[in-house]
């Protein structure tokens, strides 16, 4: 096996402790859920998949080309049969990825997908996938977990996910093939847990596991308490989405673009994460990181020139010039993580609040909270994936139906000058709403001891499970 352990007793009982909510995970729609994504990705195929570092590698399809054009990507299916013998071609692929994409029409990820102008199985081994306008890394979105398929317990690369009579989650190789045809025939099973964050970091910390993964900012602190082994930590170095989303209101404060400004003015991003003393951390006010292909946005942060106090002052004459003297605005809800790193998230923001007048309350129901934490890590690396997180039909925050419209519009532009400007015009029409409060960076980690093989940290914070599995020569 790839993974193997150093335990109190020389070697850990078992393999891999995911962090996630186990019944999310096991549940049918569970690759929502981190550790369900973990699962589907280990127990189905994309036509592409991703490595241990990231990279795109082979799944379904054997080869593929993409066209000069940056238009057309061209599939050359593997041979494969069902349960029964009978052989699968383009055409049932087709009609598989076709649902798959059907399921997330009413998601981010289907904003994502629009740029798809058609799919063609062109002959019983070929699929080409038209797109309406160039997508660098478009295959990304083919290899993540929500658009791979199972085609049968016969085939012999993926992993069948079984339970112990414990009612724990292991992985074993499927069976009915012959040796020589399965990658997966001399492979042990690949024993896991799914555990919430504290529980997951002490599984892993007492020496009974070798790998943690899935590891976010509320496992983060129950790491640097436990005096681990140095370089058993890994930090992926991810972009996406960390902070927090002001929830659209007809009414009230933060029913004023202004005033939602002045909260993320008023936050102080490096001692926010301060507790969590780690390094590389990179805050940020933006919502569009700088640089990115499709964005022609200016690389500065906001405010520049302010600092913290003035930014705090500036918010604060905002939150007393609306209300009334001797009146006060009512105390704003927030949804953090229910650990301990939500509890030293809501510490900080709730000083940073009070700094300008406002009151913070820890939720007591998180889908009626004025703010919630988003925590997402981007697989894409272009404007439009972070604008479309933000649409008015899929975000339940503050948003801009005008920005949506422009990004529409620039995903059938085909002159790339104009494209890049009005990807522009919806950035910045999308971040004026304020909907989106950006603390930086998020913070993925993973535990892993150093007899363990298939596993590399990477910038889109990927981690088959399948590679841990086989034993890498």
């Amino acid at each position: 096996m790839g993974v193997s352990g150093c335990g109190r007793d020389g070697e850990a009982p078992v393999d891999v402790v995911l962090v996630g909510d186990r019944a999310a995970a096991l549940s049918t729609d569970g690759s929502g859920d981190a550790a369900g994504a973990a699962l589907a990705a280990a127990t189905r195929e994309g036509l592409v998949d991703f490595d241990a570092e990231g990279r795109i590698t082979p799944g379904l399809a054997e080869s593929w080309i993409v066209t000069d054009d940056g238009l057309s990507y061209i599939f050359r299916l593997r041979e494969m049969r069902d349960a029964d013998g009978a052989p699968i071609n383009a055409r049932i692929i087709r009609r598989m990825l076709l649902a798959a994409m059907e399921q997330q029409a009413k998601t981010a990820l289907g904003l994502d997908l629009r740029a798809v102008e058609a799919v063609y199985a062109r002959t019983g081994r070929v699929i080409e996938i038209r797109l309406k306008t160039p997508f660098p890394e478009f295959l990304n979105l083919l290899a993540g977990p929500e658009l791979s398929m199972q085609i049968g317990r016969r085939n012999p690369h993926v992993l069948v996910l079984d339970t112990d009579s414990s009612g724990e989650p292991f992985l074993l190789a499927p069976a009915g093939l012959e040796p020589a045809d399965n990658p997966y025939a001399a492979v042990e099973p690949l024993e896991m847990r799914i555990l919430p964050p504290r529980e997951a970091v002490e599984f892993f910390q007492s020496g009974r596991a070798s790998v943690l993964l899935n590891g976010n900012v509320d496992g983060l602190p129950f790491v640097r308490m436990g005096g681990l082994l140095r370089g058993t930590i890994r930090l992926d170095p991810v972009s996406g989405l960390f902070g927090l989303v002001v929830t659209r209101r007809d009414s009230g404060f933060l029913s004023d673009a202004d005033n939602r400004e002045a909260i993320a003015m008023a936050i102080d991003r490096d001692a926010l994460i301060a507790p969590f003393n780690i390094g590389g951390w990179v805050p940020t006010t933006r919502l569009v990181p700088a640089g990115l292909p499709d964005s022609a946005s200016a690389p500065q942060e906001r405010w520049q020139g302010m600092s913290v106090a003035e930014r705090q002052e500036v918010a604060r004459r905002r939150v007393s010039g609306w209300t009334a003297p001797g009146e006060q605005i009512p105390g704003l809800t927030i949804a953090l993580p229910p650990g301990r790193g939500g509890d030293l998230l809501f510490a900080r923001l709730r000083n940073d609040f009070a700094a300008i007048g406002l009151t913070l309350i820890r939720a007591a129901n998180p889908a009626k909270a004025d703010l919630r934490m988003v925590d997402e890590v981007a697989h894409v690396r272009m404007a439009r994936w972070y604008l479309n997180r933000f649409h008015c039909g899929v975000s339940g925050a503050a948003c801009s139906a005008e920005g949506d419209i422009l990004v529409e519009q620039a995903l059938a532009e085909p002159d790339p000058t104009v494209r890049t400007a009005l990807m522009a015009q919806a950035e910045a029409l999308i971040v004026a709403e304020n909907g989106f409060i950006p603390f930086g960076t998020p913070i993925r980690f993973s535990l892993v001891r150093g007899s363990v093989e298939g596993f590399a940290v990477n910038g889109l914070g990927v981690h088959p499970l399948s590679q841990l599995a086989l034993n890498p020569t």
